[in-house]
């Protein structure tokens, strides 16, 4: 099973894609924790990524991060489950080309929402350098604008299942099995 997380900021994809990829025994692919793992070996792509684009609330542009998730996606054949990507048009006009390439497809799309005011107490919990309040305000303004036509290309798929990420972790795991007939 290939399933995507989308959301913005604090959303809860992370937590719900981890345990969900418990439950069905496949890997979770973060890209921004792979940026952030690649940035700590001082990959020179990852560096660029983090300090031009992840640091300012931006998206990494396709050719930096997308070869780190290749290589992932590329050592699974159970299935994957994304966090957070394709999160603009340009990312998912090259993983659908990978896709079409490998012969896979994706089965569905967790579309986790949340308000700025649930975002804003999240924030404070967890604690990330890009997590200052400048920086999650231009994530969420880019994203949420950026996100549009991949949320409209996984809708006209007949995929895109919208879940309120402001319940309890509990409560959002409960409707995201129910969502995928889990």
């Amino acid at each position: 099973m290939n399933i995507i997380f989308i959301g913005p900021p604090f959303a809860g994809k992370g937590t719900q894609a981890e345990s969900l990829g418990k439950k069905l025994e496949i890997p979770v692919y973060s890209m921004g924790a792979l940026i952030r793992e690649a940035y700590e070996k001082r990959d020179p792509r990852a560096i660029e990524g983090h300090e031009n684009y992840s640091l300012k609330g931006k998206h990494v542009p396709i050719e930096l991060k997308f070869p780190f998730l290749e290589e992932k996606l590329n050592n699974s054949p159970k299935g994957f489950i994304l966090d957070n990507f394709p999160a603009t048009a340009e990312d998912l006009e090259t993983f659908n080309r990978y896709l079409q390439t490998h012969n896979l497809s994706i089965d569905r799309v967790i579309h986790l929402w949340t308000s700025r005011e649930e975002m804003g107490k999240r924030r404070k919990v967890r604690g990330r350098e890009d997590d200052n309040p400048e920086i999650i305000e231009a994530r969420r303004i880019n994203q949420d604008k950026d996100r549009i036509p991949v949320l409209k290309y996984y809708k006209s798929k007949k995929i895109l299942e919208e879940v309120n990420g402001e319940k309890s972790i509990e409560e959002v795991q409960v409707d995201i099995l129910k969502k995928l007939e889990i």
